[in-house]
């Protein structure tokens, strides 16, 4: 089940203009994934076309989940890949049409099962002792 306080929607809302930060860092990693450098001009621009998709589009998405869609994207496609709309567009819609089959079926979906991994890799790392070794 997603969390409505972290839906793009409400994101939207609340703080545009975190949300258009947290746009941009995507997209920062999305150029980074592909071994790219983007200009800052660009990634800008870029940035409020994202914004605004994600708004009209994939409002209903969790940030993080739009993060892990594009990184599945770009590791199930073929190069070349392109950070561009129909791009980005077409990892998000095959996202969600994917999410919503498991759904359907009663399968869990692959976010969930991310998520719970992560969740537990942060949790054995924080229950870790911390050995000093050396002086003091």
């Amino acid at each position: 089940m997603r969390n409505k306080e972290k839906q793009i929607w409400n994101l939207y809302n609340k703080d545009i203009k975190k949300l258009t930060l947290d746009c941009y860092n995507i997209l920062s990693e999305f150029y980074l994934h592909l071994g790219h450098r983007a200009e800052a001009e660009i990634l800008t621009s870029l940035t409020k076309v994202f914004v605004e998709d994600l708004a009209t589009r994939y409002s209903s998405l969790e940030l993080e989940e739009v993060r892990f869609a594009i990184l599945k994207g770009i590791k199930d496609t073929e190069p070349p890949i392109f950070v561009n709309v129909p791009t980005w567009n077409k990892f998000l819609r095959d996202y969600k049409k994917e999410e919503a089959l498991k759904r359907q079926t009663n399968q869990i979906e692959e976010y969930q099962l991310y998520k719970k991994r992560i969740e537990g890799m942060n949790k054995s790392i924080r229950n870790r002792e911390v050995k000093k070794i050396g002086k003091k």
